[in-house]
C-alpha cells in the first residue's frame, strides 16, 4: 500500500520508474509494487492556428492572415498515500489532443481548433472507482481565430491560454498572438506552459505565417502544448496544428 504521510519527507525515497503517456485520448496507469508516493504531471494540448480570410472587392481579393493558436497548460500534483490508494491500483487519463486545423475556402475564414483538455478522471481497483479526479486539468489553448473575411479592420484574435486546475503547482499556458493586418503576417503560436527555449524544453508555439515573399503556412506546435501558428495573409495560407498534451507519472518508493 502507498503509505507516505504529507509530511514525511520526498527524500527519503527513490525513483522506481518513469512513465510517459503521449498517446491522446483515453490512457491508464498501473500502480507498481513498493510505491510509496506519486508525482503527476499533465500538460493541456496546444490549440490550432487560424487559416487565412479575405475580403473580395470586384475581381480582387484581399486576405488576411489568422491568429496563433493559444498553449496548454500544465499541472503538477503528488498523492501521498491516501489509505484507498494502493499497488496495482489503475488511474485513468484523458490525454488532450493538439487543436486541428480547419482549413478556408475561397474568402472564407476557418478558425484553429481547440486542444484538448487533459484529466486525470479515475482511481480504479478490480474495475470498480474508488476516487474521481475529474477536477484536476490542464486545460488545452484556444483556437486562433481565422482572418478578416468581412470589412473592418480588426486583427485576428489569437486563441487562449489553456487553463490549470486544482494542482499543487498550476502554470497557464501562453495566448497566441493576434495575426498583423498592417504587417500581412498571422500570429504565433503561444507557448505552453513550462516551455523554455533557453532549456531547450519542449512545447514551443509554432512560427507565424510571414508575408513578403517569406512562408506563408503557420509552423505546428511542439508537443507537449505548443500552440500553432496563424496563416499569412497570401491566399494559400493554412494555419497549422498544435501539438498534442502529455502526461508524466513517476513512482517513488
Amino acid at each position: 500500500m502507498i503509505g507516505a504521510s504529507k509530511a514525511t519527507t520526498t527524500r527519503a525515497y527513490q525513483l522506481i520508474s518513469t512513465t510517459n503517456i503521449t498517446s491522446t485520448g483515453a490512457q491508464s496507469y498501473t500502480i507498481p509494487a513498493g510505491t510509496r508516493y506519486l508525482e503527476v504531471e499533465m500538460y493541456g494540448g496546444g490549440g490550432a492556428g487560424g487559416h487565412r480570410g479575405g475580403i473580395a472587392s470586384g475581381r480582387s481579393t484581399t486576405y488576411y492572415g489568422g491568429g496563433g493558436g493559444g498553449g496548454g497548460a500544465y499541472v503538477k500534483k503528488t498523492y501521498y498515500g491516501a489509505a484507498d490508494m494502493q499497488e496495482d491500483d489503475t488511474l485513468n487519463f484523458t490525454v488532450g489532443a493538439g487543436g486541428a486545423v480547419t482549413s478556408g475556402n475561397g474568402t472564407a475564414a476557418g478558425a484553429g481548433g481547440a486542444g484538448g483538455n487533459t484529466t486525470l478522471d479515475t482511481h480504479k481497483r478490480s474495475s470498480t472507482a474508488i476516487t474521481t479526479f475529474s477536477s484536476v486539468s490542464a486545460g488545452g489553448g484556444g483556437g486562433g481565430a481565422g482572418g478578416q473575411s468581412s470589412g473592418g479592420a480588426a486583427n485576428a484574435a489569437g486563441g487562449a491560454a489553456g487553463s490549470a486546475t486544482n494542482g499543487d503547482t498550476n502554470t497557464d499556458g501562453d495566448a497566441g498572438g493576434n495575426a498583423l493586418n498592417a504587417g500581412h503576417a498571422g500570429g504565433a503560436g503561444g507557448d505552453a506552459a513550462t516551455y523554455d527555449a533557453a532549456s531547450g524544453e519542449e512545447g514551443g508555439g509554432g512560427a507565424a505565417g510571414s508575408a513578403g515573399g517569406g512562408a506563408v503556412d503557420g509552423v505546428a506546435g511542439t508537443a507537449p502544448g505548443g500552440g500553432g501558428g496563424g496563416a499569412a495573409d497570401a491566399n494559400a495560407g493554412d494555419g497549422a496544428a498544435g501539438g498534442a498534451g502529455k502526461v508524466i507519472v513517476k513512482a517513488y518508493g
